[in-house]
Order: structure tokens, then sequence, then C-alpha cells
């Protein structure tokens, strides 16, 4: 069967590990309450459930609302197979156990809560985060055929899931709202003052501003030989011609395309044109409209064909399919790319300014007009590039280096090493943990102020 949890079910989950593993479609993720860490929901299969009739046990009633020994058993499975644990001992499920009642009775006085202060959420904002759901997953496991496919072994229909997913995603907004109404009033924004000395006694806990560096390069892509981008660019064309004369898309996806989304026809899902790196791809994604096929994108990775299969006005988010041409380059198209990277490093040598060669060169979309890369973060970059860092100091630039897809030279402009974040580096993020340790460390109080408010009866 498939598995639905509580609202607030793996609140206790805050070391949980996701498991590396295929999974079953899933439920909306639960909520927890602000300062404590979100499991992630996945469901764990039913293959060893025993079969034949259950009597299920009712282990506690809050204001009329039943809480259910499976409701507290499919909670504690949720736990474990995060971590991706399946032999645990009786202690260890035991907590689990109490620990997965507990938020679930948290969870019904809030919802209780709710209908007391006549809060509820609008069924147009629930069935938008119920087709979100329904997306994530589908794209989850590969597409609809093999979401059609799960949910037949479950012994689901669509409107069985959407039914399961409504009250759920319901719960779990009612509960965002009343913490939000009736908790967030208790917290004022701490003064100046306040937050100054939260930082001063907090600030060894802090950890450290990494390593950064202020960086401009120019990468010239092996897509910019002629020989690479004509070829791929007469492939892209003639699959466009083929769409534009009836082929379906997604067919020709699956059976052309070099991307790994080729397997369920170009699906990307929904995405936020905003959010995509490569800018091309990103104007081309925000102003397609509903089922127009793009003119071919060039980007980093080769030519692309783009749709728009859906929109969600609601959230600025598109569903897109997109067919990749890889720029392929052979060994003349190499040596032509490193030919003209070499004659940039001459330039650049003789005293050429790299502004002017980077607006004319440079192909790495993720620099501005100059080569501009702005400051990184030295331990999120590859290790060839740490290492041709390692070398440079501030106003060197380093030799031509070969990567996958091109050349690129490097300027280093500054360098700033590890140390302590500065009171005003972390200023907004400070009020916000400072506003998130308040109001974490006043749930456990607001919790049993409302069990004075609601009847909660434990049986068993």
């Amino acid at each position: 069967m498939l598995f639905v949890f509580g609202v607030n079910a793996a609140a206790f989950a805050q070391d949980a590990k996701k498991a590396e593993t295929k999974q079953p479609v899933q439920s909306p993720a639960p909520v927890t309450p602000a300062g404590s860490a979100p499991g992630d929901a996945t469901p764990v299969p039913a293959d060893n459930q025993p079969k034949g009739e259950i009597i299920d046990r009712i282990l506690a009633v809050v204001e009329d609302e039943a809480i259910f020994e499976s409701d507290v058993d499919q909670a504690v499975r949720q736990y474990f197979f995060q971590q991706g644990k399946t032999q645990v001992t009786p202690a260890e499920r035991d907590d689990a156990f109490n620990q997965a009642l507990e938020s679930l009775i948290n969870d019904k006085l809030v919802i209780a809560q709710a209908g007391r202060l006549g809060i509820d959420v609008p069924f147009g904002d629930v069935e938008t985060q119920v087709n979100k759901a329904i997306d994530d997953n589908t794209k989850q496991l590969g597409g609809e055929e093999a979401f059609n496919r799960q949910l037949q072994a479950e012994g689901m229909t669509m409107d069985d899931l959407k039914k399961l997913y409504r009250t759920q995603i319901r719960n779990r907004m009612l509960v965002e709202r009343v913490l939000q109404k009736d908790m967030q009033k208790e917290h004022k924004d701490p003064t100046p003052e306040e937050l100054h000395q939260f930082y001063d006694d907090n600030k060894a806990r802090f950890p450290l501003r990494p390593e950064v560096a202020h960086l401009q390069t120019i990468f010239i892509g092996f897509d910019t030989s002629t020989g690479s981008t004509g070829e791929a660019k007469k492939k892209i064309d003639a699959l466009r011609t083929r769409i534009m004369n009836g082929e379906k898309f997604e067919d020709i996806a699956k059976a052309e395309s070099d991307d790994p989304s080729a397997a369920v026809g170009g699906d990307l899902g929904f995405v936020k044109p905003e959010d995509l790196r490569e800018p091309n791809f990103s104007k081309a994604a925000a102003t397609l409209e509903l089922g127009q096929v793009s003119e071919p994108v060039l980007t980093v990775y080769g030519y692309h064909l783009i749709e728009v299969t859906d929109k969600r006005p609601e959230t600025g988010e598109v569903r897109l399919r997109h067919i990749l041409v890889r720029a392929e380059p052979n060994d003349k198209d190499v040596q032509e790319v490193f030919a003209t990277a070499n004659k940039v490093h001459d330039d650049l040598a003789a005293g050429a300014s790299f502004d002017s060669l980077a607006a004319r060169y440079n192909t790495d979309p993720a620099a501005d007009k100059k080569g501009d890369l702005g400051w990184l973060k030295v331990s999120e970059l590859p290790e060839f590039f740490r290492e041709v860092l390692a070398d440079l100091k501030p106003g060197q630039i380093s030799q031509v280096t070969r990567e996958s897809t091109g050349f690129r030279i490097v300027k280093l402009l500054e360098r700033d090493p590890e140390r302590p974040y500065e009171y005003a580096e972390i200023k907004d993020e400070l009020k916000q943990y400072y506003q998130q340790q308040s109001f974490g460390s006043s749930y456990d109080t607001y919790v049993k102020d409302l069990r004075k408010k609601f009847p909660v009866e434990m049986r068993n």
C-alpha cells in the first residue's frame, strides 16, 4: 500500500539520512516546528507486511480525533527507512515509537487550534500543492508510465492518491498557518543591541566563513570551433523540421537526444526559468508560449530544442521538455580552440586588457561580459581549478588549462582566507537564526498550553 503519515510524524527524525534507493510514490513532506530539521519523506515498501485482516488500535484521542497504532507504526517505518536501517533493537524502536506518537498528538492539537481560530486553507491552494507533489513523484520515478505502474502495484487509482494527498497537505498547511498566527505574535524582532549580544554570545558556535576567491575567466568552448558547431547545428535543424512536420517531440527526444532525460521523452518537470544556470536556455524557457517549440538554443552543452508543456502562473513555474545535440569536438576542433586560447594568453602576457579579451572570447555563461565570476568558495571549485589557484597571487594569470568542454584562462583578482564571520556579513541570517531559536524553544510550552485547551486521552 501507499504510506501516508501524519503532518509532523517525522519531526523526531532530525538526523535521519535519506536512503539512496529507488522510491515508491511519495507522500508530501511533513512539517516540523521552526528550529528543528525536517526529515525527507520516503515511504517504506509494504512487501513484508502481514497478509489478511489487520485489527487497528486507537492509541490516543485528541479533541475527538483518533490516532491509530497503524499511524504511529507507519511513522516509525518512515524514520528507520530514512536512516537506511533494516535491523533495529527493541529499545530503538520503542524510543522512535514514543517520539512519533508524541509528534502526532502535537499535530492534532495544532489542527484543533486551527478550528478554534477559524483558520482554513483554500481548496485551490491545496490543489496546487497536490499537483506539484504528483508531478515531483512522476519525475522521480522516471515518467508517467513508471508512476502508473507504481500506482497499479499498490492497488491505487489517481483519484485515491489525490484524496490522500489533499488530506495530508491540508493538514500540513493548517499547522503552518496556525503556528504563524498563534506563535509569531509572541515573538518580537530583536533590537540591534539584542542581536549584537546574541552574535557575541554565540560566534564561537558559528561555522567559519570559508576561503573565497574573486576570479575572472576566459573560457573558450569546443563548440566555438567551426566543425563541431556546424555538424550539431545541421542535426538540430533537421530534428526541428521533423517536429514541425508533425512528429511527436517526445518520440524524437527518446530516439535522438543526447541528454539523460531522453528516457522520459526529454521531460525536465516543472522549473522556474530564472533558476536555470544557462542564460540562453533560461531566456527561451521564460519566453516560449505553451506548446511552442523553440528555435535551436546554443549552450555550453550543445544545441537544444525546448518545448513548454505546462505553466503554473501562480508560482512562475513552467514544465519543459528538451532535445540536446551535443557539439562533439574532434582532434581538429580541439587543436583549433587550443590555438585560439594560446593566442589569447599571449596577448594577455603582452599587456592586452583581460576585460576586452573576455568580452570577445569568453563563452562561460556563469561570468559577466568582462569574464567576472564574482566571489567563489574555493572548497566548492573542482580539484583541478583549486590546483590552478594554489600557485596564483592576486593579479596573476594562469596558464591555459584544458577542461572537458574547452580551454580556460583564469585571473585571480583577490583572495580572502577562511575566518570567522563578521557581524555585518551575517546580520540578516543572524536575525532569522535568533527567531528560530526563540520560536523553537517555546514550541514545547505552546503545545503544553494547547493540552490545557483540548482533551488528550491516552489509551492502551
